[in-house]
């Protein structure tokens, strides 16, 4: 392998380095670094040179690709990809019928540096787009076949480059696809002639696998100052009326009758708590019956409006688990759209689906299915 192709290589060592720097400091700082690693599909624009009575035509080829991004702000990230030589095959395609043939092969090492602008930095589904600048190197030209024997080089080309991309998933892990234009066109010599400027400008399809990087750094250790006798103890506070028995006072308390043992916020509102939410089987429609519990879930995101919370959907055991999966997020939507609808605001709220893993009865009897049918609405806040 050619040494330049360690450049891009080097590069993004260089950019990991900081990551790698800051973990063994022990700090945590989330989603600066992101890394993506997976494969990807370059295909050239077709017919690209035209020569006396024949087309030279370069193929696709796919190759493990990488990209470094680094975020510069919630929504704005600086992306280096970085890529393993991909070989093109070059044809020679006449005009007459049957009279294509292979004549030589190319590799190419497009690293791509752009500038990305991400919607929606803090969801599960989280679209970008991005521009920049694209430095493609070509090596490795050989002939066979009409052209063996004959020497074929490629310039260097420098060029734009613009993309289109998703990540999906809402934690460290996850699963990323994108599609990149890149302006590219190279002047091609052959046998010492120059045979005019190739316009490649390839489509390049991704497929990656990606991790949201953070950073951990210990708190400074304070020897402790030297204590002054404490102070004699204040008188203890007159007992306020706590009906619920739940630590709030009922003056304070934005949720009275709370049942005993529920762990509940500053306000007195619990924490976590099933929704009386029951769906039909293999449905994630709302029952009308439904709508005063979630009305009292609004009042609720009103009354308290620090309160962040995750609504989970679940469902029963029967049907296929990857079914059941798709059901219970479809029944978390649900209550998360109607709440959204209402005026929560959603920023405030997210949605996952347990599928049949965490049942609450008995799935071998029709009542112990119906609770397992449910929505569960967790508190994500600190509680003050």
């Amino acid at each position: 392998m050619s040494s330049r192709y360690l450049i891009p290589l080097a590069v993004a060592a260089a950019l990991a380095a900081p990551v790698a720097a800051h973990a063994q400091e022990g700090t945590y700082d989330p989603g600066k670094w992101l890394v993506r690693v997976g494969l990807s599909q370059i295909n050239p624009d077709k017919e690209n040179l035209q020569i006396p009575g024949a087309f030279l035509v370069v193929d696709s080829d796919i190759t493990p690709t990488a990209t470094v991004e680094y975020m510069l702000t919630p929504h704005i990230g600086t992306e280096l990809l970085v890529a393993w030589p991909a070989t093109h095959g070059i044809d020679l395609k006449g005009f007459a019928p049957n009279t294509d043939s292979r004549v030589g092969h190319v590799d190419v090492l497009p690293p791509t540096l752009s500038l990305n602008w991400h919607f929606n930095p803090n969801g599960m589904f989280r679209p970008y787009i991005g521009v920049g600048v694209n430095y493609t190197m070509f090596s490795g030209e050989e002939s066979r076949g009409a052209l063996a024997g004959t020497e074929f080089t490629l310039d260097d080309s420098l060029g734009a480059a613009g993309q289109v991309g998703v990540d999906i998933g809402q934690r460290n892990w996850f699963f990323n696809a994108n599609v990149r234009y890149i302006d590219l066109s190279s002047d091609i010599d052959l046998g010492g002639a120059d045979l005019g400027s190739v316009d490649l400008n390839p489509m390049v399809y991704g497929l990656h696998v990606g991790y949201r990087f953070g950073r951990m750094i210990p708190a400074p250790v304070v020897a402790a100052p030297v204590a002054a006798p404490p102070p004699p103890p204040p008188p203890a506070p007159a007992k306020c009326a706590d009906s619920d028995n739940d630590g709030v006072c009922d003056e304070a308390d934005k949720c009275p009758g709370t049942p005993a043992g529920t762990k509940v916020d500053s306000v007195g509102c619990p924490l976590e708590q099933t929704l009386k939410l029951l769906f039909d089987f293999d449905s994630a429609e709302l029952r009308p019956e439904s709508i005063t519990e979630l009305e009292r879930v609004v009042k609720f995101m009103g009354d308290v409006p620090f309160a962040k919370a995750m609504v989970e959907g679940h469902t029963d055991s029967v049907g296929t688990e990857a079914y059941n999966q798709t059901l219970s997020d479809r029944r978390a939507k649900s209550v998360f759209d109607y709440l959204s609808s209402r005026g929560v605001d959603p920023a405030r709220l997210s949605s996952i689906g347990h599928g049949e893993l965490k049942p609450i009865a008995d799935n071998e009897t029709a009542e112990g299915r119906q609770l397992n049918r449910r929505v569960m609405l967790i508190r994500t806040d600190s509680g003050m």
